[in-house]
């Protein structure tokens, strides 16, 4: 994998990343959050797309989409973040027992609320999750006021896990008030439209993998026309993928 853009400016040569420790370390320094300001938050999304724009292949999940360099970069990513926001069909669909990341970019943490690893937040209005998730996995259900009672019931997290959050603005404010403020939202395309028409997208991350799946797959963004201007802050190479990061304009 080579970096050939970064902070918005072309190299004058490629620079080579390789998989391995040292290569982690230059993406976590290049995908770094920014400093932020005491309460403030920083909403990154990530996911994965094909060049027909496709966000599925053709077992119906984004995993069949991943090559290892997206995968070498999305180990990084998730050991950079406070927390992993998705959406209750995304965690059924994919596999979400773990959200840990890279163990070699755990200690000393890197992610702005310091936390010792990523915690895992699900928005759920029945609350009704996989048993697969990892059990010492912090994780936390995030479900409309009117029915949390009965979706805290179903989830069977512990009551402190169970936030109500009627809008996206207040899921992103109750994982704030938990010193979460690097939320990495992975999808699915509904809930990352739902940040998006709230403008509370601060970064996209897209891997585009070089190749075509044709099919009915939905887009990245599923729902209501919105418009937002983003600047292209890095591009990265791989052999069966490209990798580009976008902040909002």
């Amino acid at each position: 994998m080579h970096l050939l853009l970064r902070d918005g400016a072309l190299l004058s040569s490629p620079v080579p990343v390789p998989a391995d420790a040292e290569g982690a370390r230059a993406l976590a320094a290049l995908y770094a959050a920014p400093e932020l300001p005491p309460g403030a938050v920083h909403v990154r999304a990530m996911m994965t797309t094909t060049i027909d724009g496709a966000i599925a292949g053709a077992d119906g999940t984004s995993g069949s989409l991943h090559d290892p360099d997206d995968s070498f970069l999305f180990s990084v990513l998730r050991a950079l973040a406070d927390v992993v926001l998705v959406g209750a069909s995304t965690v059924r669909a994919e596999d979400y027992r773990s959200v840990r990341g890279r163990e070699d970019l755990l200690r000393p943490s890197l992610r702005p609320g310091g936390a010792p690893r990523p915690a895992l937040a699900i928005w759920s209005r029945s609350g009704e999750l996989p048993d697969y998730l990892d059990p010492d996995q912090p994780t936390y259900l995030l479900t409309p006021s009117a029915g949390a009672k009965d979706a805290a019931r179903r989830s069977g997290l512990p009551a402190a896990q169970v936030l109500a959050a009627d809008s996206p603005q207040e899921a992103v404010e109750a994982l704030a008030a938990r010193g979460m403020r690097l939320i990495q939202a992975e999808g699915g395309p509904s809930a990352l439209a739902r940040l998006a028409e709230a403008e509370l997208l601060d970064e996209l991350c897209f891997t585009t993998a070089h190749r075509t799946v044709g099919g009915p797959s939905p887009r990245v963004l599923d729902g209501a026309a919105h418009e937002t201007r983003w600047t292209l802050e890095s591009l990265l190479l791989g052999e069966g993928a490209t990798l580009s990061r976008y902040r909002r304009a």
